[in-house]
């Protein structure tokens, strides 16, 4: 097991963590969150993955770093709190666990580069079809480990297990050693698949944990198991996907505006 991260691939890795990050001008408040989230980054066939997208954005891949490659990222949310700009406690009571697709991608005419939400499934049923209009039902449900003793990082184990509606799910189980988180801010943009014309800015202050990376040859996994049966994705998991990388963040802060 390769035990050590390069600068490189960590300044790297930050820069794709905000999905494409991008300046933000004027904004309008709507909502601040507290995270804490595991990301997996996958290798799925552009194929399938370009019938998510809305023309004449086409999927564009990872070019670099320790997500080289990767075109589609299952993002694993625990919302602790959720608030208001006026600093109450969200619709959904200010927490809430759902389970996001973003797909990297780039404007065919113009060479502009964006990440989209191609789908969440949700346990806030009330907030449907939620901001990017392609939130569904789901029953999420997690269990998250942290161990260690004096001053070591320790070990961590995070398990997820998503139901939709259909009675497809998404099941994530792990178990890793800890390093020290690489705290980063970022700035993102983020559209919907749906309405790819509307965008919500970010302003993310979060911690970072790279478990594992194929391109950057970082392993800290001690145990992983990955499998979807849910049935609009069975075209993506098909079997030819592959891992990219697998990311812990084990605080999101996050300030969310509209332009």
């Amino acid at each position: 097991m390769r035990n050590l991260i390069g600068v490189k691939p960590i300044v790297t890795l930050v820069l794709f963590l905000g999905l494409l990050p991008t300046a933000v001008s004027a904004e309008t408040p709507v909502e601040s969150n507290v995270d804490s989230r595991l990301i997996l980054a996958f290798q799925v066939r552009d194929s399938e993955l370009q019938n998510w997208l809305p023309a004449p954005w086409q999927v564009s891949s990872v070019a670099a770093g320790p997500w080289k490659g990767a075109n589609l990222f299952v993002l694993f949310v625990q919302n602790l709190l959720s608030q208001t700009p006026e600093g109450k406690p969200s619709a959904s009571g200010g927490t809430a666990r759902y389970v996001v697709l973003v797909v990297p991608a780039k404007h065919a005419p113009t060479g502009e580069e964006s990440s989209f939400v191609i789908r969440i499934y949700t346990a806030d049923h009330g907030g449907l079809p939620g901001p990017y209009k392609n939130s569904v039902k789901a029953e999420v449900r997690r269990d998250l480990g942290l161990r260690g003793e004096n001053l070591a990082p320790g070990a961590g184990s995070d398990n997820w297990e998503m139901k939709e509606t259909s009675g497809g799910t998404i099941v994530v189980r792990l178990a890793y050693q800890r390093s020290v988180p690489v705290r980063a801010k970022i700035e993102q943009k983020i559209r919907s698949s749906i309405e790819p014309n509307f965008y919500r800015l970010y302003r993310v202050d979060q911690g970072v944990e790279l478990v594992k990376s194929v391109p950057a040859e970082v392993d800290r996994l001690q145990s992983y198991e990955f499998r979807s049966t849910v049935p609009e994705l069975s075209k993506l998991f098909d079997g030819s996907w592959q891992l990219v990388s697998i990311t812990a963040i084990p605080w999101y802060v996050r300030q969310v505006s509209l332009p």
